[in-house]
């Protein structure tokens, strides 16, 4: 028998519990008894990774809650890589399923239409939630950018006489950007703070959250239509600063470039890509 043929086995195993692949690998049943251990620690490590990259959600729910979730989440979706930093790509989707099957099994007929919104509204934030703090831990563990545009290198670059708007620029690794309610991310950041005050923002916004590393540390902020052009214009392969604040006035002619501009450079957003 060849080593693939017991890691097969025991990959069986591990995520099904069925014994009778691991049998012809153990001398007597006391063996093969023993590999509960293995099978427990497996499932602690992937709850406890998905309680460490979900804490917003986790918080929301109740621990022993999230934790029942999380284990049938490691049934449907065990991990396909060798480390589970970053695992939990899909349970965002997965919340949705695995609540209407709990509710399935406990629906009150006397509940009211009233209340019935207010678990729609929880559930909706909940998954809004979850997908906040998986793009939290990625902008956490992405690569550093290579070639900051800086306050600093701008001024070097004006002195020089170049055009700023003909400069090729680009997200830097650590943005994150996504949908999700005004609702559902002023929870988030209460949940976060420990606060239950209500959480003002800026602007008005359509619920576009961006989310990017500074100083080691992860931000987050709304952001309005035509910032969110704009991010999304510098988003992937480099372009043309001046195409991508086009993009943004298309959306919005009253859009602040400058006030734009700097606030990229304040917050390291962008980086350049030099000839």
């Amino acid at each position: 028998m060849s080593t693939d043929q017991y890691i097969d086995a025991f990959t069986v195993y591990l995520r099904s519990g069925d014994l009778s692949a691991m049998a012809r690998f153990c001398e007597n049943s006391s063996h093969i008894s023993r590999l509960a251990v293995y099978r427990n620690g497996f499932y602690k490590g992937c709850v406890d990774a998905l309680v460490a990259n979900f804490p917003m959600c986790e918080k929301k729910m109740g621990s022993e809650y999230f934790r029942t979730m999380a284990r049938c989440y490691v049934d449907r979706f065990p991990p396909e890589q060798g480390t589970l930093v970053g695992y939990g790509r899909n349970l965002p989707d997965f919340i949705t399923d695995f609540i209407k099957g709990h509710e399935l099994e406990s629906t009150d007929t006397f509940e009211t239409p009233a209340n019935q919104q207010d678990k729609i509204k929880s559930y909706i934030n909940l998954v809004d939630i979850a997908h906040l703090d998986y793009a939290w831990i990625l902008s956490l563990m992405s690569g550093d950018s290579s070639e900051t545009l800086t306050i600093g290198y701008v001024s070097q670059l004006m002195e020089q006489g170049s055009e700023l708007t003909e400069l090729n620029v680009k997200l830097n690794p650590s943005v994150r950007l996504l949908r999700a309610s005004e609702e559902a991310f002023a929870e988030w950041i209460s949940l976060r703070t420990n606060s239950n005050s209500e959480v003002r923002t800026e602007s008005s916004t359509l619920g576009f959250v961006m989310l990017w590393r500074l100083h080691g540390a992860v931000q987050a902020r709304l952001l309005s239509v035509a910032e969110a052009t704009l991010m999304q214009a510098l988003k992937g392969k480099s372009r043309a600063l001046g195409e991508a604040f086009d993009a943004a006035i298309k959306v919005d002619e009253n859009f602040e470039v400058s006030d734009a501009f700097t606030a990229c450079l304040q917050n390291e957003l962008v980086e350049i890509e030099k000839i």
